[in-house]
């Protein structure tokens, strides 16, 4: 859950600007796809991430992708191809962040937060993303060689919608699209096992149960934590004092924005709803160990009398009333009774029964 303080630890006594890559151990090589495109066709390349600089021709929109961010000498090549800052490169290497977003010289620079859940163990899986756009390029930094932005590539290669003529920041609200998109997919894997939590809880709740809906209350915690910050991104994107994008494609960020928003309340309405449970849940076990207290409190409270008669007339003195009579036995089991019989009615009557 908190990460980040290890990153501190990596960190300590190191001046700002250092590059050292906190986060997961990868057994792979860094790898950087190359896509430069315009309305007449698009080259993709595999580029050498220590090799010589790109060099295209004006016009053309340029989206590269490195996946793998742990080689501090390649992400320093990369960093010079495109001017970016010793402190932005750290930010990459820094796999611990809450989502945010830096404004360097004539660039956009974002960190976000790419979630899986996994319903299994009931655990929410994150991995920084870094989008950096500058000029006509973006470039994007993935901590794994997953095919998360498969579906923005896939529009790319065959030329669909206006992926193609739109220019890099059209790009780079698709991206944030794609990273959204992501969470609502998560998202809903989380409403199904509190669905399927719930329904095991109408029957006969189990510890093991109750711990699991904490665990689930945990991970939505943090889901919560990593979407707010996006949303308050994409604002900021959207502010028409910043004036950050062309007007051409506020539009389509504005979408993403709704969607942002929508997943943000999603997940507080989550929240609460867990919250709700717990709360339900404590509150029938309290109501079940008051119901078992109050039957023990009235047996109790019943044989109190029935004790006093009992002990009075297990005494072993010789002179004491009826103790020769007859009819002493029956006579004082039947006044036991009739001593129980009121007490259980007059229980009844208040209504404590």
């Amino acid at each position: 859950m908190f990460d980040f303080l290890k990153w501190r630890e990596v960190k300590s006594h190191q001046p700002p600007g250092t590059l050292i890559y906190a986060g997961r151990e990868h057994g792979f090589s860094p790898t950087l796809l190359h896509f430069a495109y315009d309305e007449n066709g698009l080259e993709e390349t595999c580029l050498d991430p220590q090799g010589e600089k790109p060099v295209l021709e004006d016009g053309k929109t340029r989206f590269l992708l490195l996946s793998g961010v742990h080689d501090s000498g390649i992400m320093l090549r990369v960093g010079e191809w495109f001017g970016m800052h010793s402190l932005l490169l750290e930010d990459v290497m820094n796999t611990t962040q809450r989502p945010h977003m830096e404004l360097p010289e004539d660039g956009i620079f974002l960190v976000l937060r790419d979630v899986s859940f996994d319903p299994e163990e009931i655990k929410l899986q994150s991995q920084q993303l870094c989008l950096f756009l500058t000029g006509n390029t973006v470039v994007a930094f993935q901590e794994d060689e997953s095919p998360r932005w498969e579906g923005v590539l896939g529009r790319l290669r065959k030329g669909r919608g206006r992926m193609r003529g739109a220019g890099p920041e059209y790009l780079l609200i698709a991206l944030l699209d794609a990273v959204v998109d992501r969470k609502y997919v998560t998202l809903g894997s989380m409403s199904e096992a509190a669905q399927d939590l719930e329904d095991r809880l109408d029957g006969k709740p189990s510890e093991e149960c109750l711990l699991e809906l904490y665990r689930l209350k945990r991970e939505v915690i943090l889901l919560r934590n990593l979407t707010l910050p996006t949303r308050d991104i994409l604002d900021k994107l959207g502010d028409p004092d910043e004036e950050l994008l062309s007007p051409d494609v506020l539009p389509y960020l504005h979408d993403v924005r709704g969607h942002s928003a929508q997943v943000a309340d999603a997940v507080q309405a989550l929240h609460e709803i867990l919250t709700g449970m717990l709360d339900v849940q404590i509150s029938l076990q309290g109501m079940r160990m008051n119901s078992v207290m109050k039957l023990l409190t009235l047996i109790a409270t019943i044989f109190i009398p029935l004790t006093f008669l009992a002990g009075i007339y297990g005494m072993n003195f010789e002179f004491m009333p009826e103790l020769r009579w007859r009819f002493g036995y029956p006579a004082l089991l039947l006044l036991m009774s009739v001593v129980a019989g009121s007490m259980l009615l007059y229980f009844k009557r208040k209504d404590w029964l």
